[in-house]
């Protein structure tokens, strides 16, 4: 997957200008399609999203780009969000956090109970559940595997949001069970020294990384038609 330049970095919604919401959703549309094509394989592709700091936008594209496959004919999507430190999932689609996914992995609530509807058509969400002392145990355990094991079964997508790499490690033992990982950068905040350790930590893993999608990229004013016609090229 190539490189991907996003307009803004909030989730889409009614209230956006129309002009700006075009823009945003074809934007998350190619990241889409580069997905689609970037793990080739029958049944659910399970991707992991992750960025180097902290403040790169790694839950927001995650959010957008995990509606944007469910707004597909007859794609079921989850969004998982293990950042079992610093949730945010559960906030962008007014959400409780518990229980979550340190509930069912602790063994206290069933897959059931900690899958939720949203109002995007064929997207579920699992939020974190309970912030608990031992993140990066949960993450590794049999029972998280067995978790997305089972889930594969019932989603064409499954979308993990993951802590940044340089930061904590939480995200490693996911990588392994996925088929890819996406890096979120941000114009005029991430840094290459940092993007690099966090290419190296991945391929020292085993991750196939799936390409970097540019969070925040300045757009030039553009009439729509222009637009329009070049995001087509």
């Amino acid at each position: 997957m190539k490189k991907q330049h996003l307009k803004r970095t909030t989730v889409l919604n009614s209230q956006m200008d129309p002009d700006m919401k075009f823009k945003v959703t074809e934007s998350y549309k190619v990241a889409r399609t580069n997905l689609s094509f970037s793990v080739v394989k029958k049944g659910c592709k399970k991707i992991v999203f992750t960025s180097s700091l902290t403040g790169e936008g790694k839950s927001t594209t995650s959010v957008n780009v995990a509606i944007s496959l469910s707004q597909q004919v007859n794609v079921k999507v989850l969004l998982i969000d293990a950042d079992l430190r610093k949730p945010k999932v559960n906030r962008f689609f007014n959400l409780k956090s518990t229980p979550g996914l340190t509930n069912y992995l602790g063994g206290m609530n069933t897959l059931e109970d900690v899958v939720q509807p949203t109002e995007s058509p064929n997207l579920s969400v699992i939020c974190s559940g309970t912030i608990v002392p031992n993140p990066s145990e949960l993450l590794s355990s049999e029972q998280m595997a067995a978790l997305l094991a089972r889930a594969e079964k019932d989603y064409d997508y499954i979308i993990i949001d993951t802590p940044p790499i340089n930061i904590v490690i939480d995200a490693l033992p996911l990588i392994k069970l996925c088929d890819g990982v996406v890096i979120v950068v941000k114009e005029n905040s991430s840094t290459h020294p940092e993007l690099r350790k966090t290419v190296e930590t991945l391929e020292r893993a085993g991750a196939k990384i799936l390409g970097i999608i540019l969070n925040g990229a300045r757009m030039e004013a553009k009439d729509n038609y222009k637009y329009r016609y070049e995001r087509y090229e």
